[in-house]
């Protein structure tokens, strides 16, 4: 029986797989992680790998009582492999005002900030400029 239990314990143990926790910036959230779509949200459990996470930029400013301004992004995609798992804080620049948010689409740098390294900085990229690094990529192999 202390057997059985033990080899339970075991299996259970090994099925729970790990996952690096990703923590997003109250302006971003998750719209899709491998082409799959998640529900809006600003945290998500991500297996070590390779991913492509889309986000989307995402927010409300208002100057006023009769003024509010709603800047939305179109998606982001940011390449992450992960060779471990730990946890990381994605932050930015202070985005205090539509202007700041317009320019922070214009160019969307992200700051990774985990355990191994921090301060990270990584582009975004829109839907054109990935389909140019895919396109760049597919002659690369078609070449060799």
């Amino acid at each position: 029986m202390k057997k059985f239990i033990a080899i339970t314990l075991l299996s259970l143990a090994s099925s729970v797989s790990m996952a690096a926790t990703i923590s997003l910036p109250d302006y971003l959230i998750f719209t899709a992680i491998d082409g799959k779509s998640v529900s809006n949200s600003a945290q998500m459990e991500v297996s070590p790998g390779q991913h492509l996470i889309e986000l989307q930029f995402y927010d409300v400013f208002s100057s006023g009582a009769d003024d509010t301004n709603f800047i939305k992004s179109d998606a982001l995609y940011w390449s992450l492999h992960l060779t471990k798992d730990e946890d990381i804080q994605v932050r930015s620049k202070e985005i205090f005002s539509s202007t700041n948010a317009k320019k922070f689409i214009a160019l969307p740098v992200i700051t990774l900030d985990r355990d191994s390294v921090k301060g990270e900085n990584v582009k975004l990229v829109n839907h054109e400029e990935l389909m140019a690094i895919i396109m760049k990529q597919h002659s690369q192999m078609m070449q060799q």
